[in-house]
C-alpha cells in the first residue's frame, strides 16, 4: 500500500510539471509588474514609493494615490484627464467621484491648475450638465449644518484684475437668482435680469446717504473736493463748476463725500473719464459752509455764496427762489467749515 502511495505522488508531480509554465521577465524596483505576455512580466505605469504612496504615471508620488497625465489630445479629439469617475446608475446622489474628510480643516475635493503655460485659461473645478429637464446643477454646494457660519459656495479672489464670482447667461435670460425658503418651498427675494436690472423684494442700504449723478466738471476732476457746491457751468457743455456768486440761481448740488448711489450714462464695462465727479442731487451729504450772511443754524436754508463751493444762508426770500440747495442739519456759528446739508434742490 506503501508503495501505491508513493506512486501515485510520482505520477502527480510529473504531471503538474508537464502542465505549469514558468513565469520570466524582469522590471524597476517599486513599480508594480504587469503580464506583457502569457509568461512574461514587466513594468506597469504604477509605481509604489517605500512609504507606500501609490503613483499611477509618476515615480515620485507625494501623496497615497497620485496620477499624472501628461498625453495631449488623442486621435479622436478627447481632451486627457487623470481620474475619470463614471457611475452609471440613476439613483439620486450618485456619485462619479467622492471625497469623505472629518476634519474641518479639510478638503474632500481640491482642482488646482496651475496655469503656467500659454494654454492657460481652465479652471481648478468643472462641472458640466447636458440635461434639458428637471433641476440640474454643474457646480452644486450644500452646507447642510443647521448651526455655524458655513458657506454654501465661496470664491476668493486675489488678482485686482480677476473676480471672485462670475455669472454667465449666453442665451438670455436671468443671470442671477436669490432665494429662501425649506426645500421644495423656494422663494425668490432678487434676481438679476439679461439686461443688468435687479429686481428685490427687500430694500438697498448701502453705506452712503445720497444719490448722486456723475457729472462732467470745467478743468478736469482734480481742481474739485467733496463738500464743494456746484453750480452748471454757463458754457452749455453740459458740465459743473465751483458756485462764485451768492444766490445763483444755477447751483446744482454737492460733491458727494461718499454716495449710496452714483447714477451714470456710462455702461458697466465703459472707461470712466476721469473729469467726472458724483454731484448728490438728494439725501444728506457733506458741504462746506461759510457765516458770510450771518450764522447757520440747523433748519436754515442754503445758497451759494460769494466764496467759492461754499453755501451760505438765505436770507433774501426774493433771491432764493431757484437757489436753495438744501436745509442745515448742523450749526456753524462763524468763519468756514463743513456741515451735513439735506440737499433739496428748489
Amino acid at each position: 500500500m506503501k508503495r501505491i502511495c508513493i506512486l501515485l505522488m510520482m505520477i502527480g508531480l510529473a504531471t503538474l510539471g508537464a502542465d505549469a509554465q514558468t513565469v520570466t521577465g524582469s522590471g524597476t524596483t517599486n513599480t508594480i509588474p504587469k503580464f506583457t505576455g502569457s509568461s512574461t512580466i514587466g513594468d506597469s505605469n504604477i509605481f509604489q514609493s517605500p512609504n507606500g504612496n501609490i503613483g499611477i504615471g509618476t515615480t515620485t508620488p507625494s501623496d497615497k494615490f497620485v496620477v499624472f497625465n501628461t498625453d495631449d489630445v488623442n486621435a479622436n479629439g478627447i481632451q486627457p484627464v487623470a481620474v475619470y469617475g463614471i457611475a452609471t446608475s440613476s439613483t439620486p446622489f450618485t456619485s462619479g467621484v467622492r471625497g469623505d474628510v472629518n476634519s474641518g480643516a479639510a478638503m474632500a475635493v481640491i482642482g488646482v491648475n496651475f496655469g503656467s503655460d500659454a494654454n492657460s485659461g481652465g479652471g481648478g473645478v468643472e462641472g458640466l450638465i447636458y440635461d434639458t429637464v428637471g433641476f440640474t446643477t454643474a457646480i452644486r454646494g450644500s452646507a447642510l449644518g443647521t448651526t455655524g457660519n458655513s458657506v454654501g459656495v465661496f470664491g476668493e479672489q486675489y488678482s485686482p484684475f480677476g473676480q471672485a464670482g462670475l455669472f454667465i447667461n449666453r442665451n438670455g435670460g436671468d443671470i442671477l437668482h436669490g432665494r429662501i425658503g425649506a426645500v421644495g418651498q423656494d422663494k425668490t427675494v432678487f434676481r438679476v435680469d439679461d439686461h443688468g436690472t435687479v429686481f428685490a423684494d427687500g430694500g438697498f442700504r448701502p453705506f452712503g446717504a445720497d444719490f448722486a449723478e456723475s457729472v462732467a466738471v470745467k478743468d478736469g476732476a482734480e481742481h474739485y473736493a467733496p463738500g464743494d457746491l456746484l453750480m452748471i457751468d454757463a458754457s452749455g457743455e453740459r458740465r459743473l463748476s465751483l458756485s462764485r456768486t451768492p444766490y445763483s440761481s444755477l447751483v446744482a448740488g454737492i460733491y458727494s463725500t461718499r454716495p449710496g448711489v452714483v447714477a451714470s450714462q456710462h455702461g458697466v464695462d465703459e472707461a470712466l473719464p476721469n473729469n467726472e465727479v458724483p454731484l448728490a442731487v438728494i439725501g444728506i451729504v457733506p458741504c462746506k459752509v461759510t457765516a458770510e450772511n450771518g450764522p447757520i443754524a440747523a433748519g436754515d436754508l442754503l445758497v451759494t455764496s460769494s466764496k467759492a463751493g461754499h453755501a451760505m444762508k438765505g436770507t433774501d426770500r426774493e433771491r432764493m427762489l431757484g437757489a436753495v440747495v438744501g436745509k442745515a442739519l448742523q450749526p456753524l456759528e462763524n468763519g468756514t467749515g463743513v456741515i451735513q446739508v439735506l440737499v433739496t434742490l428748489q
